[in-house]
């Protein structure tokens, strides 16, 4: 089973990218974040083209989530406005989606679209998108910690079968080694004790960083578009992948799709979050 995430950072601007992510690496699950559509002005039928069913959560220009399944296509056909027969391609859920579940009890900014989650694959799935926070004496980075409290709060009640895998854009570097430049970023939104340490109550004993248990190597997921920021490698990693021992223990391989930050001419700009990929057992 294949799980990507990916913080897309606007479905409609980078679908041709996500149509090509799709055909490149075939997974089974996507969890998009900052997909800046409501539902009606998702692109669904270009995805059910391609082969995906879409479980939506959308909000107009700021934050939305989305988790795609990978389906079996099949054509339908329809009647045009002219009367003349036409034919689209659906598709049927391979990888049905149950216990749909859109923000979570006592969300602080529940007028966000932010948090969603299904059961699928034999797992309870969790894809977030964590509030940015701003500066630390912003109204909006203590917004980020009471937020990220009630989250995890609510994580951790989250019963203890199926197995609990969590993706997203968490908008906080865990470590030193997720940064490019650890003193220079020290005090900075990101990358501050107080961000760290609600990330690590958030986890709490449940939940592991997936990534941190292979390796220490410093793996960044978002470059900013500014200093050419990419081609410097001036990095940090906030696109995380947290489970509980069961999910872990059946994690074949979890890595970063660094390809798909590259500009490519005549495509739309990339997101500044290259996608997550997962394998599981």
């Amino acid at each position: 089973m294949r799980i990507i995430s990916w913080n897309i950072n606007s479905v409609r601007a980078r679908l041709p990218r996500l149509l090509a992510l799709l055909k490149r690496h075939a997974p089974d699950v996507v969890c998009l974040q900052e997909t800046k559509a409501s539902d009606k002005d998702f692109p669904e039928i270009q995805l059910s083209s391609a082969g995906y069913c879409s479980a939506l959560y959308g909000q107009n220009s700021y934050n939305g989530l989305a988790i795609l399944t990978r389906g079996k296509p099949r054509q339908q056909s329809l009647m045009a406005f002219s009367e003349t027969e036409s034919t689209i391609i659906e598709a049927r859920n391979l990888f049905e989606l149950s216990e749909i579940t859109r923000g979570f009890p006592n969300d602080p900014a529940s007028g966000e679209a932010r948090v969603m989650s299904a059961c699928v694959g034999g797992l309870r799935l969790v894809n977030a998108y964590v509030i940015n926070g701003e500066d630390r004496i912003s109204d909006k980075f203590k917004l980020k910690g009471i937020w990220m409290e009630a989250f995890g709060n609510w994580l951790q009640d989250l019963p203890e079968t199926p197995p609990l895998l969590v993706v997203g854009d968490f908008n906080v570097a865990p470590e030193d080694c997720d940064v490019w430049n650890p003193e220079g970023l020290r005090d900075r939104i990101h990358c501050t004790p107080e961000e760290r340490a609600w990330l690590k109550k958030l986890q709490g004993n449940r939940l592991h960083d997936i990534l941190r248990t292979r390796t220490k190597e410093k793996i960044y997921t978002w470059w900013p578009y500014m200093r050419d920021g990419f081609n410097r490698d001036e990095g940090l990693r906030f696109d995380l992948v947290l489970g509980d021992q069961a999910i872990t223990n059946r994690v074949k391989h979890v890595w970063v799709d660094k390809n798909e930050r590259t500009p490519v001419e005549q495509i739309e700009a990339p997101s500044d979050h290259a996608p997550v990929i997962i394998d599981l057992s």
